[in-house]
């Protein structure tokens, strides 16, 4: 692979064997591999020997001083070593790929991003969770809901996509669920709602069930899922639950 540029390479959502052929490659011959996320801890087993593997804690305890991990790539680019910024799932989807682009363009570090699979694209397929029905529904929106800083303005205005048959896949939702679902149901949309709730996608203890709006948080409790969670919402997610929920 070519050392002239630096690859910020999603991971998947954890499992190895959903990584792409390209992104295998650069793991495995990379000489310097930087990551910030717990989740691609489960790749680095194929970095070879001697690669310098290197965690940079994001979120330090108090006291501690932060480190900045694009100055590492930075610096080991220059020393003309093969460095590869692995990302969980896809580097562009709620991942900050863009802020590394933006800042490795401002150096001139010249940068590949490598695709990687989104963790609503894995659950679905690994659970066979349906997120679009053809001429019934047409769109699958991912959304973000780790904060909500506008007064769940957003919420409110995706609450009428349901009108439309579509779905969403809400990411990082967990803390903030309860609210969310009393949204939607001020802005009409039935309790009753399907709600398909993957857990750990992909990974040893992955999970998968079926609930609606008004029981999703009891499901969640009775089998003891584990985060992270991707809940996907909408009128067919549920269209194989018999066979396999």
């Amino acid at each position: 692979m070519d050392k002239e540029k630096v690859y910020i390479t999603g991971t998947g959502p954890g499992d190895p064997d959903l990584l792409t052929v390209k992104a295998r490659r650069l793991i495995e011959e990379a000489d310097v591999i930087l990551y910030d996320c717990l989740p691609a801890q489960h790749v680095l087993a194929l970095a070879k020997p001697s690669a310098v593997v290197k965690f940079v804690n994001k979120h330090p305890d108090e006291g501690e001083e932060k480190e900045d991990l694009l100055e590492y790539v930075r610096q080991y680019y220059k020393e003309g070593k093969m460095v590869v910024r692995l990302k969980a799932g896809d580097a562009l989807m709620f991942n900050g790929g863009d802020v590394d682009a933006r800042r490795l363009r401002h150096w001139g570090v010249p940068f590949e991003i490598v695709p990687g699979i989104t963790a609503s694209c894995a659950a679905s397929s690994i659970f066979a969770i349906p997120t679009t029905e053809l001429h019934k529904s047409d769109a699958l929106l991912n959304l973000i809901a780790y904060e909500i800083n506008d007064n769940f303005a957003h919420i409110r205005d995706v609450a009428r996509l349901f009108r439309h048959g579509d779905t969403v896949a809400l990411y990082m939702a967990y803390d903030n669920l309860e609210a969310i679902f009393r949204v939607f149901r001020e802005e009409g949309v039935d309790g009753n709602i399907p709600v398909a709730i993957a857990s750990m996608v992909s990974l040893k203890n992955e999970d998968v069930a079926l609930a609606t709006m008004d029981t999703a948080l009891d499901r969640i409790a009775e089998r003891e899922m584990l985060s992270p969670f991707v809940f996907f919402i909408g009128k067919h997610v549920d269209v194989y639950a018999k066979h396999q929920f």
